[in-house]
């Protein structure tokens, strides 16, 4: 399975238009939040537990800054969802997962979305969306991400000795 990376211009007010939410839309009960310190082991063992140890090193170091370079999707006071950024590399997004029994009702859209808006309010003009394959349709309709060319050999991730 091939990786690359994407690019988001995020002066591009048409795909960031919509304000910060809290709340997934249509879904009572979820919250998307700034992860507070409180929830950062929940968001660590999430990471490890839903999709790799990888995955949970990266919320660490996200989860180690204030605020935090997180967000987190709650569920009746658990982690059902996060996103990290600024993790891997400066202006990088990812890792981000929601687990699967929640998934399709927009929360991976919240985060993202509230990922970038806070990344744009840090003063990056672009964010890179690292290590992508399967999820880069979402990426293109949400945000409008594009293929970095070359990045499939050449990511930050081979610079760093690690392969997928």
């Amino acid at each position: 399975m091939t990786m690359f990376d994407m690019l988001v211009n995020l002066n591009n007010d048409a795909i960031l238009q919509e304000h910060i939410r809290t709340t997934v839309p249509h879904q009572q009960g979820y919250q998307i939040v700034r992860t507070p310190s409180i929830f950062s082991d929940e968001v660590a063992h999430f990471a490890e537990r839903e999709f790799s140890p990888m995955w949970a090193s990266e919320a660490r170091h996200s989860l180690y800054h204030t605020p935090s370079d997180s967000y987190a999707a709650i569920f009746n006071n658990h982690v059902i969802g996060f996103c990290a950024f600024n993790a891997t590399a400066k202006a990088f997004f990812g890792p981000t997962g929601v687990h699967h029994d929640h998934r399709g009702k927009g929360i991976g859209r919240v985060l993202l979305v509230n990922a970038l808006l806070t990344m744009k309010s840090q003063g990056y003009a672009y964010a890179i969306i690292g290590g992508v394959n399967e999820a880069a349709g979402f990426y293109e309709q949400t945000v409008n991400a594009t293929r970095i060319e070359g990045s499939e050999d050449h990511s930050v991730y081979t610079h760093m000795g690690i392969t997928f």
